[in-house]
């Protein structure tokens, strides 16, 4: 699984996605690849449904400035300070 979530990080970035759908992988923490460099400044739209997400990172907002959707369960708590993001769903 590992190596498949490095490669659909990796094309996303490649590709400048605008949607990225991590749906069902099983995570239980936030893929640090996410915020790594400035690959996924373009993303728009990041879908984690169905993971095992605790925490989401307090720099989220800073690393993905262009984040205006973020589809999660099953975690505690996030503060997000971004001005851009006008959807956050916490339905499964």
């Amino acid at each position: 699984m590992a190596t498949e979530l490095h490669e659909t990080i990796f094309m996303a970035k490649q590709e400048r996605h605008r949607n990225l759908f991590l749906n069902y992988k099983n995570l239980n923490k936030f893929p640090v690849e996410l915020l790594k460099d400035e690959g996924l400044q373009f993303l728009e739209r990041l879908y984690m449904k169905r993971n095992l997400l605790t925490t989401l990172p307090d720099n989220l907002a800073q690393k993905l400035p262009n984040l205006i959707e973020l589809t999660t369960v099953s975690f505690v708590a996030y503060c997000c300070s971004s001005h851009c993001l006008r959807t956050f769903d916490l339905q499964g």
